[in-house]
C-alpha cells in the first residue's frame, strides 16, 4: 500500500475525531476554570483530565497513523509540533488545578485555548503534511 492508500486508513475515523474531542475539551475545562465555584471543583478535574487524555490519544494514534502512511511516527510537521506543545501547556494547566493555584491555572487554560486555535489554523496557514494550504 502507499502512503496516499495508507491516508485513507480505518485510522481516519479514530485519529481526528479524538484530535476534535480533545480540542472541545480544552475549551470545556477553561470555560469551567473561570466559571467554577466550590461545587465544580469534581466537573473542572474530570475536564481537565478528559482534556489531557483525548489530546494525548490524538497524538499517539496520530503517531501510528503516521507510522503507517510515512513509515516515521514524528516529522516534526507544524502541527505535531504544535499539538505536542499544547498538550504540554495543558499538562501544566492540569497541575496548577491540581496544585490548587487557581489563578495559574486559568491563565494556562485561557492559553491553552488560544494555542488550539493556532493549531486548528495551522493547517491552513502553514505548509506541512496536515496542510490545506497552497
Amino acid at each position: 500500500m502507499s502512503g496516499h492508500e495508507l491516508l485513507n486508513s480505518n485510522m481516519l475515523y479514530i485519529h481526528p475525531p479524538l484530535a476534535i474531542t480533545g480540542y472541545v475539551f480544552i475549551f470545556l475545562f477553561a470555560f469551567f476554570l473561570f466559571r467554577s465555584g466550590n461545587g465544580e471543583k469534581k466537573i473542572v478535574q474530570r475536564l481537565g483530565v478528559a482534556a489531557w487524555m483525548l489530546t494525548f490519544l490524538g497524538l499517539v494514534t496520530g503517531m501510528i497513523w503516521a507510522q503507517l502512511a510515512w513509515g516515521s511516527y514524528w516529522s516534526w510537521d507544524p502541527k505535531e509540533t504544535l499539538t505536542l506543545a499544547l498538550f504540554v501547556e495543558l499538562s501544566f494547566a492540569e497541575v496548577a488545578y491540581l496544585e490548587k493555584r487557581p489563578k495559574v491555572a486559568k491563565w494556562l487554560g485561557l492559553f491553552a485555548c488560544i494555542l488550539t486555535i493556532i493549531t486548528l489554523l495551522s493547517s491552513f496557514i502553514i505548509v506541512g503534511l496536515h496542510s490545506f494550504a497552497v
